[in-house]
């Protein structure tokens, strides 16, 4: 009997699916149970007419409430919404920089909605991943010098082996610029031997080709341009204990990010200049920034400082208005400030040539980079 019960069951035809109701009756229903906002900002509870249901009237509010509602779910993505705001900022607290993205509004890799939120960001971030200018004479917890084995020329050396390096695995500008700051993070935290100051370079720049190369070396490749002095192994220890020291923070704002913009900045409404110009400048000012990677005394400058002061003195190089209101205006600096550091990137130039490090001045006088480190420095 059960048997068949059954089988007669599994013989009766399913309900149809109840049918979708649309969101904005959905939403009505909503505010029909919860209430909604009364025009005094409180909230009008269902039944308060008296003990009856919703008014006419109370009931077309709230239809065209959950319209309403439904219309921006629909039409205001989560990318809209950013995009928007973005907007409304640029128009508003960035409203008195000059527009130098106008040309470029239709590229999406200039983020044009974004830059000056991320700009504006980098900055205010830059003191938080910022090495102390002083670290190499910082004591430990029982007042001994941190960094006993190694003084500003050794390390001076390394960054100095690491531009070779960096130019013979063809990597990208950003990676060595980070492979410096994580040196230097990780030196103003944790003490280093002699010996193992070559390693932490490595370990740094195998971090930073990680994280900005598409096509990283490999810890094979690292092995043999230190010539075998370090192991594999050691090398992925140093790794690990390196990106431990610096609680994997490695989304940080370097010179060369503030340099990129800055650039477009020093070089705006200035149309006229051939292709071949805009970049003689662009390796200009590049070599003028790398020069301050080698050098300790560099650290008492931001990066985005350095940067703006290398954008003034490439542009007065280069015959340009040193100062041009919007590289004034988007770096923030005053002038005096800028050129404080200007004459320390200059004095870098002269001595270039001569100095016992030439690992960038070589770099920079190939024809590749159109011999820009033989141009005579600029007067400030």
């Amino acid at each position: 009997g059960e048997a068949a019960a059954a089988a007669a069951g599994s013989l009766t035809p399913a309900r149809p699916p109840a049918p979708r109701r649309p969101f904005s009756d959905l939403a009505n229903t909503f505010l029909g149970r919860h209430g909604r906002a009364d025009s005094k900002g409180g909230a009008e509870k269902p039944g308060a007419q008296g003990g009856r249901g919703p008014t006419t009237r109370a009931m077309a509010q709230q239809a065209q409430a959950a319209s309403q509602v439904a219309s921006e779910m629909l039409h205001h993505s989560l990318s809209h919404t950013l995009a928007s705001r973005a907007q409304t900022t640029a128009h508003g607290a960035h409203a008195a920089l000059p527009d130098i993205d106008a040309a470029d509004r239709k590229n999406p890799l200039c983020v044009p909605e974004y830059v000056l939120d991320i700009m504006e960001y980098w900055r205010k971030v830059e003191p938080l991943y910022r090495p102390s200018p002083r670290y190499m004479q910082h004591e430990d917890s029982q007042g001994r010098k941190l960094q006993g084995e190694i003084n500003e020329r050794m390390r001076a050396i390394l960054v100095d082996w690491l531009v070779e390096v960096h130019l013979k695995f063809k990597l990208m500008p950003e990676t060595l610029f980070l492979t410096v700051n994580l040196i230097d993070r990780f030196l103003a935290k944790k003490s280093s031997t002699r010996k193992n100051l070559q390693l932490v370079g490595v370990a740094a720049m195998l971090i930073a080709s990680k994280y900005e190369e598409i096509w990283a070396p490999e810890v094979k490749d690292f092995v043999f341009i230190s010539d075998k002095a370090y192991s594999k192994d050691q090398i992925l220890q140093m790794e690990k204990y390196m990106l431990n020291a610096l609680k994997f923070k490695l989304t940080v704002p370097t010179t060369y990010h503030f340099l990129e913009r800055y650039r477009k900045a020093g070089t705006f409404r200035h149309g006229g200049a051939s292709a071949q110009k805009e970049k003689a400048l662009a390796h200009t000012c590049q070599f003028l920034v790398e020069l301050a990677q080698p050098d300790y005394a560099s650290l008492q400058f931001k990066g985005s400082l350095l940067a703006t002061a290398a954008v003034h003195c490439g542009l007065k190089m280069h015959g340009r208005d040193p100062w041009p209101e919007a590289l004034a205006k988007h770096s923030g600096y005053p002038l005096e400030e800028v050129q404080k550091c200007a004459k320390h990137l200059t004095e870098l130039h002269r001595k270039a040539s001569k100095a016992s490090l030439t690992a960038v001045h070589k770099k920079y006088s190939n024809p590749k980079f159109m011999e820009v480190a033989k141009e005579a420095p600029a007067l400030i």
